[in-house]
């Protein structure tokens, strides 16, 4: 059962889930925060702002995420499919590692529309500002306000 609790209680290499918006930058407005099982692979979930098939490119979270050779891309029903048949407002779900250089996806899901805009972010805290109230995790810096929940066990 999750309980309320507070910023403080939060630790660097915790994995969490962050659900939120995209801020100026590469900041990310958490709306709520929920400490998770430790786990390697992480996720991003969002609309799709652009894609680029030539370049291998798709925009989500106001970033670039390059899709190499050998990323597994399914639609709805989780049929394979291929990079150009994705579409702006498509709201997808990238899974991956994330190291030194980034996160790298390896799969891509097209999610049902869940009828509101939240966004989200699932990975290990990499650094944290007590004093700013932020994290940084996947490579964004996570807002926290005092209207964030965060939910631990």
């Amino acid at each position: 059962m999750e309980k309320t609790i507070g910023f403080n209680n939060l630790k660097v290499g915790q994995r969490i889930k962050v659900k939120g918006k995209p801020a100026e930058g590469n900041d990310f407005a958490a709306l709520g925060i929920s400490i998770k099982a430790g786990d390697d692979e992480c996720a991003l979930e969002g609309r799709i702002q652009q894609v680029d098939a030539a370049a291998g490119l798709l925009r989500l979270l106001n970033r670039d995420f390059k899709l190499n050779g050998g990323v597994e891309i399914r639609n709805v029903q989780r049929q394979p499919i291929a990079l150009p048949n994705l579409k702006v407002g498509d709201i997808v779900k990238l899974k991956g590692p994330y190291a030194a250089n980034g996160f790298a996806p390896v799969k891509v899901k097209v999610q049902e529309p869940k009828g509101f805009n939240i966004e989200e972010l699932q990975g290990k805290i990499d650094k944290m500002d007590a004093a700013g109230k932020t994290l940084e995790v996947l490579g964004f810096t996570v807002m926290v306000s005092d209207k964030t929940e965060i939910e631990g066990f």
